[in-house]
């Protein structure tokens, strides 16, 4: 059941889709609904799973780094997907708050992957 190779394909994939979906224009979608701030709230839902997928990836790995590791990447990950945006998109831009939702999202990501991964060791 807690296949490491099951957490890599998933986290993964959410890493593809995260790229692709940060990199292709999505604005063209008819909304109805308007929340405020949407768009930094699917930020911090896509990094928030980032971290906590490549983090129980590598909790249940043979590489010996600790999870805080998946927290840095994942916000260096956000920040270099902004500036690709802003370099390689002509309709998307780099914006200082969507760093912080994807960092916050990460930070949150961490907080939950740690207190999974005490109780998974916990059970097994």
């Amino acid at each position: 059941m807690l296949n490491n190779r099951n957490f890599f394909l998933v986290a993964f994939t959410w890493t593809i889709v995260i790229t692709i979906l940060s990199l292709i224009s999505v604005n063209t979608i008819n909304n109805p609904i308007q929340i405020p701030y949407k768009d930094k709230i699917v930020h911090f839902i896509f990094y928030y799973f980032f971290v906590l997928f490549w983090s129980l990836w590598l909790s249940t790995s043979q590489i010996s780094k600790p999870i805080w590791t998946i927290l840095v990447i994942g916000i260096f990950f956000g920040i270099a997907i902004e500036f690709s945006q802003g370099y390689f998109t002509s309709n998307r831009s780099m914006e200082l708050l969507d760093i912080v939702a994807n960092s916050v999202g990460a930070f949150f990501g961490f907080i939950t992957a740690t207190k999974c991964i005490k109780i998974i060791k916990s059970r097994f």
